[in-house]
């Protein structure tokens, strides 16, 4: 997980906060928000964008999917596609998150319990999950 912050916290940064959290309100949760989603879209951008940039590599965010479960948990799965820029290979890497949920005063409360550190919240309306995280906008579809 705090690669992934890491990831989501540079990728906010380096697309801008067009949408960001300070301005940005989430509409009422829908009760029902069990179900898998894929991220489409952070501060209004398509994916893939880029998510860290250092002198060697760039870490781009290719794929995140976000399940969650009745019981109150939920799991994240990031693809990474990194590109060496000395050598233009790519590989894929993925990071894994798990934590728990709560719905309160009309919005999701995500914990992270795997690695442990950190929460966000968000909102389901229809088929579509928002997610406020690190100053970012995140945005995902059933």
């Amino acid at each position: 997980m705090r690669r992934l912050a890491a990831a989501l916290v540079l990728c906010a940064a380096m697309i801008g906060c067009a949408e960001s959290s300070a301005t940005f309100t989430l509409p009422t949760t829908d009760a029902n928000v069990t179900g898998t989603f894929s991220l489409v879209a952070a501060n209004g951008q398509p994916l893939p964008i880029v998510a860290q940039l250092t002198p060697t590599e760039q870490w781009n965010l290719s794929a995140d999917k976000l399940v969650l479960d009745t019981l109150g948990k939920w799991t994240e799965t990031t693809t990474y596609t990194v590109l060496t820029l000395a050598s233009g290979a790519t590989r894929d890497t993925l990071a894994n998150t798990i934590g728990t949920y709560a719905i309160a005063n009309g919005q999701i409360n995500f914990i992270v319990t795997t690695p442990p550190g950190g929460g966000f919240t968000g909102s389901v309306t229809g088929k579509t999950l928002t997610l406020l995280y690190s100053g970012g906008t995140f945005q995902y579809t059933r």
